[in-house]
């Protein structure tokens, strides 16, 4: 799988003080790749960089150094404008305006002929269950309503690449469902997503990549595979063996309603030294081995809460 876009050692700092200026680190040589067609998450905890991660991208702000490629092609002053859609955490859209005249408004911005503006925005609100508030104020609609707005104007133009940052705040349950199913659409259309969330379930069911940042550092870019189970533990299901186990260090064991044991192992060597044993007993039956998942969530916080699983990528 190639990639779309790709960041290399990314640095931004800004001027904070108005007496005594200094400068402050926002982000310190980030580097990772989207690939084509797919939803990688952008994680990390609030003030890690990932906003700004996303105005770089957008070409708001310029970059202290580093490269950003886009299809190949370095675009130092942002992604070109045609090729991608973004809704920013908390969109600001003109309270007296309808969504219907927004919207038409941004999609000729971005080049839409205007019988295209108004099938595209038909089919989104429909997508999205907001045709009753097309034509009301956007002062009276919702935040939840607000936030599908701004989806709608991120993807009118059917654009190749699409930044969302925390796409899902703000909305309830059913919302959040249209939401995830209309970006498994477009990733399913050839479109590549970049996603802040903090609901990190949510990042799991829809990404096969993650990118975690912490104090403006990549702590780890990759697969939710290679995360999940980089630290992976092992359970063994067996009848009897009680001795088997009873001399390895740092290995858990419980018995069953069924009176089967479940042995949990830390690592590989220590499955695989049980195993050993466990098979040269005769009265032992293995009913099972499987790798314990962590999930997304849980590894995240056991990455961010321990400095020495942190590989730098």
């Amino acid at each position: 799988m190639t990639n779309l876009l790709e960041v290399h050692q990314l640095s931004l700092s800004i001027t904070t003080g108005h007496i005594l200026q200094r400068k402050k680190t926002i982000l310190d040589r980030i580097s990772f790749s989207v690939p084509r067609g797919s939803a990688t998450a952008y994680l990390g905890k609030n003030g890690a960089g990932k906003t700004s991660t996303f105005r770089l991208l957008c070409g708001m702000v310029r970059a202290d150094s580093g490269e950003i490629y886009f299809d190949n092609q370095p675009c130092d002053h942002g992604i070109p404008p045609n090729r991608f859609g973004f809704m920013p955490e908390q969109p600001y859209f003109y309270h007296n305006l309808t969504p219907r005249a927004m919207l038409t408004g941004f999609g000729r911005l971005s080049g839409m002929r205007l019988d295209a503006v108004r099938f595209a925005i038909t089919q989104w609100a429909e997508k999205l269950h907001i045709q009753r508030v097309l034509d009301q104020p956007l002062s009276a609609c919702s935040k939840g309503q607000i936030q599908r707005i701004g989806l709608v104007q991120a993807l009118m133009h059917r654009p190749d690449f699409i930044l969302l940052d925390e796409p899902m705040s703000g909305l309830d349950p059913m919302g959040r469902e249209c939401v995830q199913q209309v970006m498994h659409e477009e990733v399913q259309r050839g479109a590549s997503i970049l996603f802040s969330s903090h609901i990190l379930a949510d990042a799991e069911n829809l990404c096969d990549h993650v990118i975690i940042l912490e104090n403006g550092k990549t702590t780890f870019s990759g697969t939710i595979t290679d995360l999940t189970t980089k630290d992976d533990q092992w359970q063994i299901r067996c009848r009897h063996g009680e001795a088997a186990w009873a001399s390895i260090p740092n290995i858990s064991a419980k018995k069953t309603a069924n009176q089967q044991w479940l042995v949990t192992c830390p690592d590989r060597a220590q499955r695989d030294m049980l195993l050993q044993r466990l098979l040269a007993m005769a009265e032992v039956t293995i009913v099972s081995v499987n790798t314990k998942r962590k999930t997304l969530e849980q590894a995240f916080i056991d990455l961010v809460s321990d400095p020495s699983k942190k590989d730098g990528a």
